[in-house]
C-alpha cells in the first residue's frame, strides 16, 4: 500500500472518529488507525487494552469493507417498555419510595403485561427512577 492511500485511510478514520460517540466503534477505529501509523501490535494492545486478535479482526474488516466494517452490526433488541411507558413507571416509582422488587414486578405485569427474564432489569429500572428523582430534586434545591 502506498503512503498516499494510507494517509487517505487515516483521514477517513479521523473524520469518522470526530463524529462517532460509540466507544466500541471508536476503539476499533483507533486500533486500525494505529496499525496504519505503523504501531506494533504490542504497543496497541497496551494503549487500548485489547488483544492481538481484536486488532487483526478489525484491520481485516476495515480492509474488506472500509468504515462500514467497523460499525456495530448488532443494535440490540427493542425494549419491553416504550419510552412513555418507562417514564410512567419512573413517575410511579418516584411517588412512593417503598417499592420492593415484588411490588415492581407485580405493577409491570398487571399494567403492561411485562415479565423481565432477569431481576437485574427490574433493579435497573428502580435505579434509573432513583437517579431521575435525585436529578429532579437537585434542580429545585
Amino acid at each position: 500500500m502506498d503512503n498516499k492511500h494510507i494517509e487517505k485511510q487515516i483521514q477517513a478514520l479521523d473524520e469518522w472518529l470526530k463524529n462517532n460517540s460509540d466507544s466500541r466503534e471508536l476503539k476499533r477505529a483507533m486500533a486500525v488507525k494505529l496499525t496504519l501509523r505503523g504501531w506494533k501490535y504490542s504497543s496497541i494492545t497496551q494503549c487500548l487494552n485489547v488483544s492481538n486478535g481484536f486488532i487483526s479482526k478489525w484491520n481485516k474488516r476495515f480492509n474488506e469493507s472500509g468504515l462500514e466494517g467497523l460499525k456495530l452490526s448488532y443494535k440490540g433488541s427493542s425494549g419491553y417498555l416504550t419510552k412513555q411507558q418507562k417514564q410512567d413507571v419512573i413517575n410511579w416509582l418516584n411517588q412512593d419510595n417503598n417499592h420492593g422488587l415484588e411490588k415492581v414486578k407485580r405493577y409491570l405485569r398487571d399494567k403492561y403485561d411485562i415479565n423481565f427474564k432477569s431481576n437485574s432489569s427490574y433493579y435497573n429500572l428502580i435505579k434509573e427512577a432513583q437517579n431521575y428523582f435525585l436529578q429532579f430534586s437537585a434542580e429545585y434545591l
